[in-house]
Formats: structure tokens, sequence, C-alpha cells
């Protein structure tokens, strides 16, 4: 018997079929969806009403800083405890029969990597789908809990039937960050104390597990988040066209400091320092974006000025009394 209490090999062996639509379920819980999630929100917002009602800059930060919260405990812990996933080599090699593009992807998700305790996933899916519920402002609260609950279970399932996570793992993951996830909402409130947070469970991590891409990336994020927001002399609430502009700026600027990780292969600290650089464009980019669509009105208005023969508001003609 093992962390799995026999779980993990019960669900093995369920058909690949449902193993591959688990292997979809599960990007719910990935970082690539959150983080992306959370960013589309601090950046869009309230411009969204149909998502981001209520959805203030600083709250839209918070969510950013859970994402790396997550991260940030998940490595650490791993690091601590240094416990193996379950062997799956079965599933794995089940991928063998898929049809491509489904294979490499397959192949991708079972295959997991590092240390097994807790589980990220579910630590991720309770962090931030919690946070999602808090924040956003979309239907009764109790719908959206109800939603966030319905996500960490089924995110939490799928680690157990992929086989990469025994099922004290997921229990552990989902407990621990449901504590952090109360500590962060009541106790830190702000998104300067829960990026302060990150940065020092981050250390822990790097002190545990040594420094690796994964731990100085984490590190960055606290870093970067932690400058960023306290040198921010506030937000601006985001226009329609301002988010959209910040949307535009984010998706160039960090997904070319990302194909940098993934095509250069950087030393660790050249992750971190990427990553400190990255996460403080992310949360300074709507002062950029929201100030080059004023600017963009502006001059749109002084050339309809123009051709019509209009002065625009707050402008007189020379000569004019």
């Amino acid at each position: 018997m093992t962390r799995g209490v026999g779980v993990t090999e019960l669900l093995t062996e369920l058909p690949t079929a449902v193993i591959v639509l688990f292997a979809v379920l599960t990007q719910l819980g990935d970082f690539w969806f959150v983080s992306t999630a959370s960013l589309l929100l601090y950046w869009l917002g309230s411009a969204t009403p149909w998502l981001g009602r209520g959805l203030t800059r600083e709250r839209g930060a918070m969510l950013v800083g859970l994402v790396a919260t997550a991260a940030a405990v998940g490595f650490a812990l791993k690091g601590v405890f240094a416990f193996p996933r379950p062997p799956n080599s079965e599933i794995v090699a089940a991928a063998a029969d898929l049809p491509w593009p489904v294979e490499p992807f397959y192949e991708s998700v079972v295959t997991g990597q590092g240390y097994g305790f807790p589980s990220g996933h579910a630590t991720t899916s309770v962090l931030v789908w919690g946070g999602f519920a808090w924040a956003l402002r979309v239907g009764t609260r109790r719908q959206r809990y109800a939603v966030a609950a319905a996500v960490v279970a089924v995110v939490s399932l799928s680690r157990l039937v992929l086989g990469v996570h025994y099922l004290v793992d997921v229990v552990a993951g989902a407990a621990i960050a449901a504590a952090t996830l109360w500590l962060v909402l009541t106790r830190l409130q702000t998104p300067t104390r829960v990026f302060a947070l990150v940065t020092v469970v981050a250390l822990v991590g790097v002190v545990a597990g040594g420094l690796t891409r994964d731990t100085a990336g984490v590190l960055g994020m606290g870093v970067g988040g932690l400058v960023a927001w306290t040198a921010l002399d506030g937000v601006p609430a985001p226009t329609r066209r301002g988010g959209v502009v910040t949307t535009a700026l984010g998706g160039v600027s960090l997904g070319t400091i990302g194909l940098v990780v993934v095509t250069l292969s950087p030393q660790d600290a050249v992750v971190g320092i990427l990553a400190a650089a990255g996460t403080g464009i992310a949360l300074s980019l709507p002062l950029v974006g929201e100030r080059v669509t004023k600017k963009a009105v502006v001059v749109a208005a002084v050339r309809t000025s123009r051709g019509t023969g209009r002065v625009p508001t707050g402008r007189r003609r020379r000569g004019s009394p």
C-alpha cells in the first residue's frame, strides 16, 4: 500500500479514452492556463462587465499573486519532502496507440516530472479558482464557489486518473492551499503582502531543493511582483480600448520572454531575472496601454476637428476670446 491507498492504481486502469479526457481537463489547473486567465482579468478587468464586473486592479493583482503563491508553495514543499511520484509506465506506454497530435500531448501530460508531494495542480486549482470566486462578481457568491469547488474536484481527480500523483498528494495539496488562501484573503489582503509571501516561500524552496529553473522562476515572480506593485503609484481602471492595447502589448512582451526561456534554455539565475522582469512588466503594462489609448483618442479628435473646422473641447483657435 502506498500514499495512494490503492486509489491511483485502480483509476489508472480506466480506458485510454477516459484518461485522454482527463488529460484535457487537468489543464484547468495547469500553470499556463491559470496564469493566462489571471493576467487577462488583471489587464481587462471591469472593461469586460460580462466577466470582470466589480473586479478592481488590486483584486486582479491579487489573482496574479495567487498564481505565484501556488507555484511557490508547491515547489517549496516538493523540495522539503522530496517524495517520488507513482510509477505510471503503463499509462505512458498507451500513448503509442494514439493518433498524432493527441499522442505527444497525452505523453507530455502523463509524464510527471519532479517530486510528487504535494500535487501542484491541486494546490493551484484551490488557490486560483478560489481566488476567482472571491474576486469576480458573476452570478451569486454560492454559484461562484460551487464552480470553483467543481473545478478543484475535477482537476484533483485527473491527477489520480493520469497516474502522476497519489491520493495523499492531492488531499494534502488541496488542504494546504485552502489554508494558504484563507491566510491571503483574510490576513494579507494586499498584492504587496502576497508577493512578499511568495518571495519568502520561494526562498524556502531554494534552500530546500536548490536553485533550479522552477525555484528561480518563482523567486523572480515574487521579487518582480513585490518591486513593481510597491513602485506603482496607482493603476488606472481599464477602458475597453486600453485593455485591448494592454493585452496586445502583454502578449508580445511576455511571449518574447517565454520564447527566450524555451528556445535558449538560459541558466537558472537568468530564468529568475526574466521571471522578475516579466512579472513587473505584466503589472505595469496597464499604465502604458491606457496612456497609448488616451493619446490616440486625442490625436484622432484633433484630426477630426481639422477636417470639420471645429475646435476640440478644451482647445481654442488663436485670437478667439
